[in-house]
């Protein structure tokens, strides 16, 4: 450095330390490297019929089937507002991928709402129902309307009337050679049934099957059900249940064959009722991680503050195991170390070492709530749009850490172990297996490695930084990465290659959003590598998705 800018340098910092005049760049100023997130979480009411994608680059011939993604589509109505971005109207795209014999691929887009009640009554009203959301409604004089006792008494009457699963697309059906239809869920009983040929609505419902007759009325369910790993058909789920003794975990159990649903595994009463999003399955247990939050059903507070932000905290993880085979609880046992969590990534058991059996899950975990209930909660949509959103974006988590939860049964003993090593936060974990049944899904080890997205990619101090990570769990490190500026990931969904030998032999797809093109598209990446193998452009906008399914 020159003795000029020395000395000029030392005469603007006398300068500002006699005076108290700061030298501030204006904001302006500042470089936007990613733009146009906010499109990206914004309403997108128009309908696609199929039609035909331009594809560039090539997608393995492998990959033969229909990726279906489910999230919000739309959280405006007049002068109401949905805050949380869960609260959307459902929204279904897929992407149908037919190799023809020639060798010549052809990808197929369409994307349609799911025409539920809730979506009708929405969409009829001048604004949004009061109904238990997620997060508060943002409308005219929100204040005096929530004071009401009718709005309340309505608030309820919705609640048990809502069939508005916008968050998960789920098969249940092992026959994939003969699925018409797939179904949309969410963490709650309501679904709906959903062609796979045009996307209409077959039929929605605010109620899943009954569960326990008059014993309980099921409040939750979890978005995120599990196949068995014995046998195929069979798909497990887990759920609140409210009953004279108080609220209870279940274990439900619905098979293809004959479309009936029931309880398989029930606890003891436990405190108050637990959010959980997702759970563990082995071949013989399932894993159930409650996390130290519990339900607020003060309706007049939840109308004003949302059902997340008004959870109560409690001071210790409650940790459940039930063996799937007789549907008995072998472990029920609180542990004082907190753990919060959306997304479970795998679940492996050991049977083998000195007589110990262990059962293991693995989380894409939190050591305090903020994500879920904090100021600064995922996806606030108030906070994240408009003039401040970038600002409001910013402050929200940087993403779970690998955390394992590991039960011995033989001593009812649990241990917590956070693999902190890699630095980078994600969200919204898969590997190979996780929407795999039957025995070639059943690992007595975690899968190595795990695929996420991550906001603040790569170091970036943007939460618009978004990539796709994949991560080798064996070596605590980062094995490759997909990231360019201005392109919003989802979810990948991991489609192995049939003839591979290795654990990340296959494909990533992602429906990703282009924020300088304001365009969507179906990405293809190798599992691998992580690099680009072809990308099929719709030609318009659809907002941000949360979870699917190839078929």
């Amino acid at each position: 450095m020159s003795t000029r800018i020395i000395v000029l340098l030392s005469l603007l910092f006398l300068f500002q330390e006699i005076t108290g005049f700061a030298f501030i760049v204006p904001k302006k100023a500042l470089k936007k490297i990613n733009t146009n997130f906010e499109e990206w979480i914004s309403d997108s009411i128009s309908e696609t019929s199929r039609k035909q994608l331009l594809i560039e680059g090539t997608i393995p011939s492998y990959v033969k089937g229909t990726l279906f993604r489910n999230g919000g589509g739309q959280w405006t109505n007049g002068d109401d507002m949905c805050t949380h971005i869960f609260d959307g109207l459902a929204k279904v795209s897929s992407y149908e991928i037919d190799q023809e014999e020639k060798g010549e691929t052809k990808v197929y887009f369409q994307t349609k709402f799911i025409k539920s009640n809730w979506y009708k009554k929405v969409t009829q009203s001048k604004g949004i129902p009061a109904s238990i959301s997620i997060g508060p409604i943002a409308e005219k004089n929100s204040e005096k309307i929530k004071a009401n006792v009718w709005r309340n008494i309505m608030a309820i009457v919705n609640m048990i009337s809502f069939d508005n699963p916008c968050v998960n697309i789920w098969n249940y059906n092992s026959d994939v050679k003969n699925i018409d239809q797939v179904s949309a869920i969410t963490d709650a009983p309501p679904r709906a049934q959903i062609s796979t040929k045009d996307l209409s609505t077959i039929s929605s419902s605010p109620l899943a099957p009954s569960t326990s007759g008059l014993q309980g009325y099921e409040l939750f369910c979890t978005t995120h059900p599990e196949y068995s790993k014995m046998e195929k058909g069979v798909t497990y789920n887990i759920g609140v249940e409210l009953g004279l003794n108080g609220p209870t975990v279940i274990v439900t159990e619905e098979r293809d064959d004959s479309r009936a649903r029931a309880v398989v595994a029930r606890s003891d009463a436990i405190d108050g009722i637990p959010y959980y999003h997702s759970f563990g399955v082995t071949g013989k247990y399932a894993t159930v991680v409650l996390q130290p939050l519990r339900g607020n059903l003060d309706i007049g507070r939840i109308l004003k503050e949302g059902y997340f932000s008004v959870m109560e905290e409690l001071d210790y993880t409650q940790v459940l195991v039930f063996d799937l085979e007789n549907g008995q609880m072998v472990l029920d046992q609180k542990i004082d170390e907190k753990v919060f969590f959306y997304h479970s990534i795998s679940a492996a058991e050991d049977l083998s070492r000195n007589g110990e059996h262990k059962v293991s899950i693995r989380l894409c975990a939190y050591k305090t709530p903020d994500i879920i209930t904090g100021e600064h909660q995922f996806m606030k949509l108030d906070q994240c749009t408009g003039e401040n959103g970038k600002e409001g974006r910013d402050l929200i988590s940087k993403g779970g850490t690998f955390c394992d939860i590991t039960c011995n049964l033989k001593d009812s003993l649990v241990t917590v172990d956070w693999k902190e090593d890699i630095q980078q936060g994600f969200e919204l974990p898969t590997t190979r297996y996780s929407r795999a049944s039957g025995i070639d899904a059943l690992r007595s080890r975690h899968p190595r490695y795990a695929y996420a997205y991550s906001a603040f990619a790569n170091g970036s101090n943007e939460y618009d930084s978004w990539g796709l990570f994949k991560f080798d769990t064996e070596n605590n490190c980062i094995d490759g990465t997909y990231q360019q500026d201005s392109r919003y990931v989802s979810e990948p969904i991991f489609v192995a290659d049939p003839n591979g030998s290795d654990e990340d032999d296959g494909v990533l797809l992602s429906q990703i959003f282009d924020g300088n093109r304001l365009e969507t598209a179906l990405l293809v990446l190798d599992a691998k590598t992580m690099k680009v193998l072809g990308t099929a452009w719709t030609g318009q906008r659809s907002p941000m998705d949360f979870h699917g399914t190839f078929v």
